[in-house]
């Protein structure tokens, strides 16, 4: 059974960034100037094994539509080995696989290897999670550089009568040593975006967890970087 979800999950992923590849390679008519804000829908999917009680084999798929919710633009797919070294500290070293086309003219194939270090704690009724991400991009017409990312999420448990629900907001900072062009300004980019988040998290079964959210990425050096966001993200576990 876990092998069969893990194949369809894998199947569909690598037919869908197919799929989105062939579209982004039809040639643009007219020239494209490169977008400062596009409105966005992401969705991830994320399938869960435990191995033992400290340790869960991860897949995740992604998709988000972009260029004002008309077309896929990231397609990503890969997996994780997660280590709970305690009650507050997990370790997920991850491997992702990225297509990307933010607009016409710009296609960048991505490989990220990826170290995710994230902390929790409890403070009175609210829960804090600290996400580290420290991501190596190896790109495959371009320079490598290293991302690393902090998100510091707080949330609360509530309820509407009987639906119980946990509400959440969240801030991720970005420094990347990735090269700004002449036309930047040159050097690196340093701290260069930022993400503010807020939405609920609820528990639909003893499998599935479910987050709905509103974002806004606000990024002064990236094409699109300004980017209004729904997204969902599905954690089921086996």
């Amino acid at each position: 059974m876990l092998s069969r979800c893990f194949a369809v999950t894998l199947i569909s992923g690598f037919l869908f960034i197919a799929l989105a590849r062939a579209q982004a390679q039809t040639p643009s008519p007219t020239p494209v100037v490169p977008p400062r804000e596009d409105h966005q829908f992401w969705n991830e999917f994320q399938l869960i094994k435990h191995v033992n009680e400290k340790q869960d084999v991860v897949a995740i798929g992604v998709v988000r539509i972009g260029r004002n919710w008309q077309r896929p633009v990231d397609e990503r797919i890969g997996a994780g080995y997660a280590f709970k070294l305690n009650k507050h500290l997990t370790i997920m070293p991850t491997y992702i696989h990225v297509e990307y086309q933010p607009y016409p003219t710009r296609i960048i194939h991505e490989e990220r290897l990826v170290m995710n270090l994230t902390g929790k704690f409890n403070l009175g009724q609210f829960a804090f999670t600290d996400r580290n991400l420290i991501e190596r991009r190896v790109r495959h017409s371009a320079a490598d550089f290293t991302v690393y990312r902090n998100r510091l999420q707080i949330d609360h448990a509530a309820h509407l009568g009987e639906f119980k629900f946990r509400p959440f907001i969240a801030d991720e900072l970005w420094a990347s040593t990735q090269s700004r062009s002449v036309a930047q300004g040159g050097g690196d980019y340093g701290w260069y975006r930022n993400r503010i988040s807020a939405g609920i998290s609820k528990q639909m079964n003893k499998h599935l967890l479910a987050d709905v959210f509103l974002l806004y990425q606000h990024d002064g050096l990236s094409r699109p970087g300004n980017i209004p966001v729904v997204g969902t993200l599905f954690r089921y576990t086996l």
